[in-house]
């Protein structure tokens, strides 16, 4: 079964220094799920089991932009003293992208939308002696559109 979702990609580059700044670090305190480096990418919107169709595919093409994003610091899901999930946090506003493809694919947006790149699953808090406040390190890059990804927990892949 594949799942789609649209996201922003990062390129090869960043994705490495994202992994070699973060892990590590996390590591000490976090026993987990850590995100392949491959994998590291800014979701937009999770579409879950459905027919992609091709006015879908043609609307993705077409939202192309040019922006600079900045990804600095860490925060977690629920919270970052209590985290199921540690993400980087992404300092651009881009819940206008998400609530246009929300709109035409029709799939609600249930609450609000925090873009992020998602590192770890947690399974096991090590240490709670932990502060990521110092991890300030901006990582900037430029991007210029969105993309569809399918994905079925093993196998994940570009298709536009």
């Amino acid at each position: 079964m594949s799942r789609y979702f649209t996201a922003i990609d990062i390129p090869d580059t960043i994705k490495k220094e994202l992994v070699s700044y973060f892990y590590t670090e996390l590591k000490k305190y976090f026993d987990g799920n850590f995100v392949d480096e491959e994998k590291l990418h800014i979701t937009l919107v999770f579409l879950g089991d459905i027919k992609i169709e091709k006015d879908f595919i043609d609307f993705i093409e077409k939202l192309q932009f040019s922006k600079m994003m900045t990804i600095s610091g860490i925060g977690g899901f629920p919270s970052i003293k209590n985290p199921r999930v540690i993400y980087a946090e992404v300092h651009e506003e881009l819940g206008y992208l998400a609530e246009r493809i929300s709109n035409f694919i029709g799939i609600p947006i249930d609450k609000e939308f925090m873009p992020h790149v998602t590192l770890c699953r947690v399974k096991k808090i090590k240490d709670r002696n932990y502060d990521f406040s110092l991890m300030n390190k901006e990582f900037k890059f430029p991007v210029n559109g969105v993309h569809l990804f399918s994905s079925d927990f093993k196998n994940y892949q570009k298709i536009v």
